[in-house]
């Protein structure tokens, strides 16, 4: 047997094409698309590994809401070389000391895909065990092999493995990612390995469908990334990639685009007791919910302290909740949450009740969207330039196939039919098109 795999920021899929026919598999029941696993790892103490949803209900479960206690522990000696010129270096061994978060049940790990655009990045420590990245990537890709085998009763044989146009816009970061994936899908247990573009593959699907042959524009938009890929399919001949644009821009982007304002809610633009400004870099952590607990380290604690007697006392106390009970994630998910209602409703509440915590904000679409213009416009320019690049113009293009879930914001739409033609727009399933194409191209071993 021969699958396509769509390993994603958000979401992972796993299929096969058979008799003409793309089949998908249930991979994650308690997830809203029980045929996507949801790209989350959870690793507790003993080193137990979950994925998916159970791995999100599992560190609500024990995690969100607790307390967050930081204990200095030493890690050793590190060896310490100082001089320079002509003079002898000076040699000592100095203690090496960590804070860690000795209350913490587990690990919740996500959006590993986005991490491999960063070239320092290697894994993380786990409660003293390194993951080096293959392996957490792997953690992944296993459980769908397994999972797609369980399903068929065949073994999986070869895979075609999905990725972005581009990771990063240095080739060698750009190649060192997907020699990780690989190795990942090594250590998955997977032997006949081959690598596609994510929208190449999307564009097989629309090429089983049409008998015309056609200039069409693939703008498939996750996660973490937006591809662009201008491809002449239809027909009898395969399918002809004209021109391709990776562009480093995905949902995360637009969630934390969303965020800012309720930033204000939190203590931005506080100040303290001196009147001076809370200082910008502690609203800065509030950008990622990974890098929302570091708040509730002592020196920060000192700091928040001093600014519930400054001019917001009432937001920093909320801050302070938000921070040691641990709800960043939480919060996180309700903004997702939100930008997506905003697609099909005009107002969303991002609304968060956790014990003594309680907040509730109305969002509204025109809000969403002058916070996404930024974006849009980058977005706009990169579509006008890979049509450039394939020798055609808007008006040449038959069709646009839209596909991953940004691509249904009602103003990416609006754009991409004001510039091609809306009755050109062609909406493909989100989440299932692009594993889809895979799979056919899996077919073809």
């Amino acid at each position: 047997m021969n699958v396509g795999l769509d390993f994603g920021t958000s979401n992972s899929s796993i299929a096969r094409f058979r008799d003409g026919k793309i089949e998908l598999f249930d991979l994650d029941p308690g997830s809203l698309n029980p045929r996507m696993l949801r790209s989350f790892i959870f690793i507790d103490r003993a080193q137990k590994q979950l994925v998916g949803n159970e791995a999100v209900a599992r560190y609500q479960e024990v995690e969100t809401g607790r307390p967050v206690y930081w204990e200095t522990k030493s890690m050793g000696q590190v060896q310490m070389i100082v001089g320079s010129g002509g003079s002898s270096p000076i040699v000592y061994w100095d203690d090496l000391m960590v804070r860690i978060d000795t209350a913490a049940q587990g690990r919740l790990i996500q959006s590993v895909k986005t991490a491999l655009r960063n070239p320092a990045y290697e894994g993380t420590d786990v409660f003293d065990t390194f993951y080096p990245v293959e392996k957490l990537i792997s953690v992944i890709l296993e459980n769908l092999r397994l999972r797609c085998e369980a399903a068929t009763g065949e073994p999986v044989e070869g895979v075609v493995l999905g990725r972005p146009v581009k990771f990063s816009d240095d080739p060698e970061i750009d190649a060192r990612a997907q020699a990780k994936i690989e190795a990942a899908a090594e250590l998955a247990g997977f032997k006949n390995i081959r690598f596609a573009f994510e929208p190449v593959a999307a564009a097989y699907v629309y090429h089983q469908e049409t008998g015309e042959r056609q200039a069409a524009l693939v703008f498939d938009f996750g996660g973490g990334t937006l591809d662009l890929t201008v491809v002449e399919v239809g027909g009898a001949a395969e399918p002809v990639v004209l021109a391709t644009r990776g562009v480093l821009i995905g949902g995360d982007d637009l969630d934390r685009a969303l965020l800012q304002p309720l930033k204000r809610h939190f203590g931005d633009g506080a100040t303290l007791r001196n009147r001076q400004p809370v200082p910008a870099h502690i609203f800065g952590l509030l950008d990622s919910w990974q890098t929302m607990v570091l708040l509730s380290r002592p020196e920060y604690r000192t700091i928040l302290r001093d600014a519930r007697r400054g001019s917001d006392p009432e937001a920093i106390e909320r801050l302070i909740l938000l921070i040691e009970k641990n709800l960043g994630f939480a919060l996180f998910q309700e903004i997702e949450a939100a930008k997506i209602r905003l697609s099909s409703e005009a107002t969303a509440h991002v609304a968060l009740e956790r014990g003594d915590f309680s907040y509730k904000q109305l969002v509204t679409r025109p809000e969403f969207e002058r916070l996404a213009a930024r974006f849009l416009h980058q977005i706009e320019a990169d579509l006008d330039q890979v049509v450039a690049d394939s020798g055609l113009t808007p008006g040449d293009i038959r069709a646009v196939l839209r596909t991953g879930g940004s691509a249904q914001i009602p103003a990416v739409i609006r754009m991409l039919g004001e510039k091609f033609g809306h009755d050109r727009l062609r909406p493909l399933n989100p989440f299932e098109t692009i594993v889809g194409g895979l799979a056919i191209l899996a077919d073809s071993f």
